[in-house]
């Protein structure tokens, strides 16, 4: 054999040898990182489901059935974070704000500026004194505590502070975003047409949550959306309200339908209700009847054709 050929073949053989080597190196490194997220995904689901059971134990001695309430804190997808704390409310609230043991969510509350979502946060005593704020993201956020028959839960109310009235807001004020209240303002018709951006914006980030439409200022008198006009809801499958943040008519319904979804129970209701702030404005409820009673006469009537921007 020829000297050409031995190193021909003596460099194959190492080529060979090295390919092998790496091929190797990679399945190492490739099984040490699966064993890593399997680890990890463990410890995810194994730590604070161990946390709310023995939280909610005690809480649920009087049913016949546990909740399902702290099961769905401990296994909903976006609440954890894996970064190695013991804190499993970190995403919800801000690094300088309490966190609690009981099981809180993240509450984003989008709407076109001035459609009242700050009046309406600040209804809840509470959170109004204990809100803090974040000038990086511009938001502030307000802790709302509601005692239901299943023990205690807690919001995360992510407020805007106006940054809206400037353009969109950005993607971090929704991460991990866990439900949603969508507002709008009855008496301003471009807050209404403005909806289904801003439910494309929240469902950009937060994909499967449950959200709710709300119809604020129900209280004044020249309303200019009128409930048979209200059907963005039924087209994506919403929960809609009409509310009125300063006189707190159906302040507690969005939250109680939010908490039902995120518990899986349907038959959860509060047990008591929170301090509200005094009521600024008084409702005229045999009207507001009268609005409930079409809105629930336009839900029997086929979809419009129209993209929810025609008004009479």
């Amino acid at each position: 054999m020829s000297v050409t050929k031995k190193k021909r073949n003596s460099s194959s053989i190492r080529s060979a040898t090295r390919g092998h080597h790496q091929r190797d190196r990679k399945e190492i490194a490739r099984s040490r990182k699966l064993r890593q997220i399997e680890a990890t995904t463990r410890a995810i689901q194994k730590t604070p489901l161990i946390i709310y059971i023995l939280h909610i134990k005690p809480l649920t001695k009087s049913h016949n059935a546990p909740s399902l309430l702290f099961l769905s804190c401990a296994t909903h997808p976006n609440t954890h974070n894996n970064n190695n704390n013991n804190n499993t409310n970190s995403n919800m609230a801000l690094p300088n704000q309490q966190t609690v043991e009981y099981p809180s969510f993240k509450l984003v509350i989008v709407g076109d500026g001035g459609t009242g979502k700050t009046t309406f946060v600040k209804r809840h005593l509470t959170g109004e004194f204990e809100k803090k704020y974040e000038p990086t993201i511009g938001v502030e956020v307000h802790p709302l505590d509601f005692f239901t028959n299943c023990g205690k839960i807690r919001f995360y109310c992510w407020d805007t502070a106006g940054q809206e009235k400037f353009g969109g807001l950005r993607d971090g004020y929704y991460i991990h975003g866990q439900c949603a209240i969508i507002m709008f303002d009855v008496t301003a018709r471009l807050t209404y047409k403005n909806v289904p951006t801003w439910h494309r914006d929240l469902c950009r980030v937060c994909e499967n949550i449950p959200i709710v439409l709300c119809g604020n200022k129900v209280d004044v008198k020249n309303r200019q959306v009128k409930a048979k006009q209200v059907t963005f809801h039924r087209k994506k499958n919403l929960q809609y309200y009409e509310i009125s943040a300063k006189s707190n008519y159906n302040f507690e319904k969005p939250f109680l339908y939010l908490a039902r979804k995120l518990a899986g129970d349907a038959n959860l209701h509060f047990v008591e209700s929170p301090a509200l702030a005094p009521p600024e404005v008084q409702i005229d409820l045999a009207a507001q009847q009268q609005h409930e009673a079409e809105l629930q006469q336009a839900a029997s009537q086929p979809l419009p054709d129209d993209d929810d921007d025609t008004f009479e």
